[in-house]
Formats: C-alpha cells, structure tokens, sequence
C-alpha cells in the first residue's frame, strides 16, 4: 500500500514537473537534448550539483540559475479555498465525471506560469490545472469546481486523495537524505541537467 502511494506521489509530480516546464519553456532551451526523469535520494550536494541515489544507481544532477526548486508539505481538502491555483489529478468514470486521486495548490505566483486548462496524461489520468471557484461540501461527498478560459470542471474528492502545498524553495534548502523528484535534460556523460526538483521530506529514508 505504501509503495503503490509513492508511486501515485511520483507520478503527480512528475506531471506538475511537466507542466511547470512547459510553461516555463524549459524544454525549449534544451534544444534536441533528450528529457530525463529520476526519482531518488539526495546522498550528497557540491558547487553547481548534487548526487541522486536511485533504483538504477547513483546519477549527478547539475543544477543551474534556471532550475526550479519546489517543496510539497501535506495539506487538507479545506485549506483550498475560492481563487487558489490548483493542480488535479483526476479519473474519469465512465459516465464522464472526475474524482481526484491527487491535488497540489500551487504559489499564486505560478498562475500564467504553468500549463493551464485539462489534457489526457499517458497514464490515462485527466489533469485539471485551473482557479477554484468554488469549494463544495455535501453529505454526499465534496466537489471542487475549477474554470479557465470560459471552461468549467467539477471534480469530486474522495477521502482518498492525496493533496499537497508547493512551495518555491532555493537551492540553499536541499539536504542529504531528502527524496528528490527530478525533470531535466539527459547529458553524453550520463548526467542530468535538471530544469527542477520537488522534494518531499515526508519522503525521505
């Protein structure tokens, strides 16, 4: 159970990484450097660089004046409120409707900054980056209602679902033994330049 948790953790962010990239126009700058994925732990940190343990061994990632530096804490479904940045990772039902499996309240200053609106991800998920307009609480179960661009989505939250706040961190912030989530760019010496990193040290070993 814990496994397959950090396993939907991971994936969320590894979406909102994308998205934050994209936006950022991150990628565009890599030119046809080939994108890099790593999820590990922090072992050790140097000028310019920190050293990730990882399932496939330890990688070096570079860092740079561009890398976004991010840190997710948990949160509750009514720390949401009308007019946050939010991003949703949601199943879609048959009968076309959404519950979330994960939620990260974004900085405000992401808004504009980050992909916006809904798209399909490769895992089948739907992911819903847009303001709240509404938090609704019902005995039935509790729904959040998002626009963007004219675009309304409603999305139910099952107990379930994992929310986390993001905040922008500096690379001062990063210690050893700290899980890290890392997109970027792969390198011919077999490193990888990171466009950012989220840590979570309710993750960490």
């Amino acid at each position: 159970m814990q496994r397959a948790k950090e396993k939907t953790r991971l994936r969320f962010a590894l979406a909102v990484l994308g998205a934050l990239a994209v936006g950022l126009g991150a990628l565009s700058m890599a030119g046809a450097a080939q994108p890099a994925t790593l999820t590990g732990t922090i072992t050790s940190e140097a000028t310019g660089a920190i050293v990730l343990t990882t399932s496939g061994g330890t990688k070096t990632v570079k860092t740079t004046n561009t890398t976004n530096f991010i840190t997710r804490s948990p949160a509750q479904l009514a720390d949401i409120k009308a007019h946050d940045f939010i991003g949703v990772d949601a199943k879609k039902h048959p009968d076309g409707s959404l519950s979330a499996v994960s939620i990260n309240i974004f900085p405000s200053s992401w808004e504009g900054k980050v992909r916006q609106g809904q798209w399909l991800m490769a895992s089948g998920d739907t992911m819903t980056n847009a303001v709240v307009t509404e938090y609704v609480t019902a005995v039935s179960g509790r729904t959040l209602t998002m626009t963007y661009q004219g675009a309304t989505w409603k999305i139910a939250v099952p107990p379930s679902a994992a929310i986390h706040r993001l905040t922008a961190i500096t690379r001062g912030e990063l210690r050893p033994q700290m899980r890290a989530m890392v997109r970027g760019t792969a390198n011919p010496d077999g490193s990888v330049t990171a466009t950012s990193i989220v840590v979570d040290q309710s993750m960490a070993h």
